[in-house]
């Protein structure tokens, strides 16, 4: 395969997110270059994002070099690799090996997680020991096993998955938890190692569809409107805001979700003033914690589906303009 160089349009700025043929294209160049088979999932395909220097110094009309960053999964070895791929000159410039790393679960992989879940027999009579006959109503999760450095679950991508019950198909599918109920399932492999039955909890007796076909719409609230016959009080540019005072950039990536970059502010509200101070914030965004939650005031565990969940801690960061 030929990779032909790409050139993009002079009005084009560093920190603009990859289009949907950039995403193909980085794709395609590693398939390639690295001669990568169908057991090569991509889990992440985003912009690499230029140094600092770059951004506060580009002018429209400048040259914009563009890179995508990748993150690999090998289904076969579940080893990981991270990849940096230059779109302008269609080449892998970085290939690196993550060793003791598994990458984000991907949404086909919730779908086989399900589905081999409800085909383990262990787990078939768990649900039946519950009362519970008709599997389809199941709802099985993938959550991540974490790593603990147990030493049988190194090298190994597993998800401790657990399962709700809903009572009919449009039900709330969080509503009626399975407690005490852990499937362990190899991702790569999809197979069920072991199904962890601590005992029947018993399940919350009531439904939870609160659907307006099923509970019925509220008839005591007043209209709310909400107008803007004067249109809005900011403008959008591809993906930079003005917005009153301030000025900034949106961005977004698979591991932060929102990124505000160069935010910056002026001195005055006037509609033509362009008299902008010096950027404030290069980079805001928010940042995540792995955390198991242990249930208890005293920090014992006393769930045993609990202990290892390894649950998202939202916070936020933002790096100076210094």
């Amino acid at each position: 395969m030929t990779i032909v160089p790409q050139s993009l349009p002079a009005e084009a700025h560093p920190l603009e997110p990859l289009t949907a043929d950039e995403v193909s294209r980085a794709v395609r160049i590693l398939r390639s270059e690295r001669q990568l088979g169908d057991a090569m999932r991509f889990v992440i395909v985003t912009l690499h994002e230029p140094a600092k220097e770059t951004v506060r110094s580009f002018r429209p009309g400048d040259p914009v070099e563009r890179e995508a960053f990748a993150v690999l999964l090998d289904k076969n070895t579940s080893k990981a690799y991270e990849a940096l791929v230059s779109l302008t000159s269609g080449r892998v410039t970085s290939w690196e090996y993550l060793p003791d790393v598994q990458p984000a679960i991907m949404l086909d992989e919730f779908f086989e997680c399900e589905a081999a879940v409800k085909a383990s027999p262990e787990w078939q009579a768990a649900m039946r020991k519950r009362g519970i006959e008709n599997f389809a109503l199941a709802m099985v999760d993938p959550w991540s096993a974490g790593n603990l450095q147990i030493e049988d679950e190194k090298g190994r991508r597993l998800s401790r998955a657990l399962t709700w019950i809903r009572s009919d198909p449009n039900d709330n599918g969080y509503a009626r938890p399975i407690e005490n109920l852990i499937a362990v399932v190899d991702l790569s492999r999809n197979e069920v190692l072991r199904v962890e039955d601590d005992g029947v909890v018993p399940l919350p007796p009531q439904a939870a569809n609160y659907s307006p076909q099923v509970a019925g719409e509220r008839t005591d609230l007043r209209p709310l409107e909400i107008r803007q016959p004067d249109g809005p009080s900011f403008t959008i540019n591809g993906h930079a805001v003005c917005w009153q005072k301030w000025r900034f950039r949106i961005g977004f990536t698979p591991r932060e979700g929102l990124v505000l970059h160069t935010v910056s502010g002026r001195s005055c509200t006037a509609p033509r003033c362009v008299t902008w101070l010096c950027p404030m914030v290069t980079r805001a965004r928010t940042i995540t914690a792995a955390a198991p939650l242990i249930s208890g005031s005293t920090g014992s565990d006393s769930s045993p589906t609990a202990w290892r969940w390894a649950a998202i801690a939202w916070a936020t960061s933002a790096t100076s303009t210094a």
